[in-house]
């Protein structure tokens, strides 16, 4: 879901960006609607905006495979504010990623297809198919699941068309395979923790109290995030031990698919001058200022 810039043939690059863009405008209909009609719904949508930033620019070592990648976190923000304003966050989230080197400014719009689109309405699709056969919390984790593994077949079949357009479907397979032994944990990882916190949102929206029980899923939720993140630590660490460089799945599979080509872009510029602490710190802060901007616009006009 973060396809550097220089990867991409040309024609593909405006094909995808022509795609995105009319889901966005359509987003950006929605979400102007919604908040007529429900004013709060901006400081949940920018609240929900900065959860999907940091979930999916977060490099998470996978255990094992000496590699690193992203969680995708717009299943779970499709169900909170809808599938379309899920759209609209997903391409300001990569705009201010391609500076911290992740994505690229060429590649927004074939990045926002995998991540915001395919994963995204993906995901919603299969916990509209289930919400109503299964509890919450079950049909919003199978979404995070499923969204998970669509964008990243996705972006597979994104390289595969551009890049291998006499072998489409061979390649596609190829770099799919690329992506399955690191993103596949992850895929679990995000059914737990898309199904957690619906399920914690539900208790805690229809109860104004939590009860003993409700306190009780608190301490299990945490303890189950702290048991993945342990479980990622101790497999990052046998990584490092076999000597793996714990490079990033996107990076590695881009290598194969076009050897020849060196992914550049202002985020690789930047952070090769500023270091990713900085450059993360510097993105995170501009970011928090655009929404404040807009936050403050929105208690004004209130």
């Amino acid at each position: 879901m973060h396809i550097s810039d220089g990867i991409l043939e040309p024609k593909w690059i405006f094909f995808w960006y022509a795609i995105s863009i009319f889901f966005i405008g359509l987003g950006l209909r929605i979400i102007n609607k919604r908040i007529k009609e429900e004013p709060v719904y901006l400081p949940r949508l920018s609240l929900i905006g900065a959860v999907v930033f940091v979930i999916s620019v977060w490099h998470i070592p996978v255990p094992i495979t000496g590699s690193s990648s992203h969680p995708v976190g717009t299943p779970m923000s499709s169900i909170i504010v809808g599938p379309s304003a899920t759209v609209v966050i997903s391409a300001i989230a990569l705009f201010f990623q391609a500076f911290v080197a992740h994505g690229g400014l060429t590649t927004i719009g074939a990045n926002t297809f995998s991540m915001g689109i395919a994963g995204n309405f993906g995901g919603y699709f299969v916990y509209r198919l289930l919400k109503n056969v299964s509890p919450l919390w079950f049909s919003a984790g199978i979404a995070g699941l499923i969204g998970s593994i669509i964008t990243y077949l996705t972006t597979a079949l994104q390289l595969a068309l551009s890049l291998n357009p006499g072998n489409v479907l061979n390649y596609w397979k190829l770099y799919s395979l690329g992506f399955i032994p690191t993103q596949l944990p992850l895929a679990f990882a995000e059914f737990a923790f898309t199904a957690y916190v619906m399920k914690y949102i539900s208790e805690t929206t229809y109860k104004e109290n939590l009860s003993p029980a409700g306190d009780r899923f608190s301490r299990n939720a945490l303890l189950l995030m702290l048991s993945i993140t342990s479980i990622i630590v101790i497999g990052a660490y046998i990584g490092y031990l076999g000597g793996a460089s714990m490079a990033g799945t996107d990076s590695t599979v881009e290598a194969t698919a076009k050897p020849e080509a060196s992914p550049g872009g202002i985020g690789t510029r930047l952070m090769s001058y500023l270091g990713e602490p900085l450059g993360f710190a510097l993105v995170g802060i501009t970011g928090g200022l655009f929404t404040g901007y807009f936050w403050s616009e929105f208690r004004r006009r209130s």
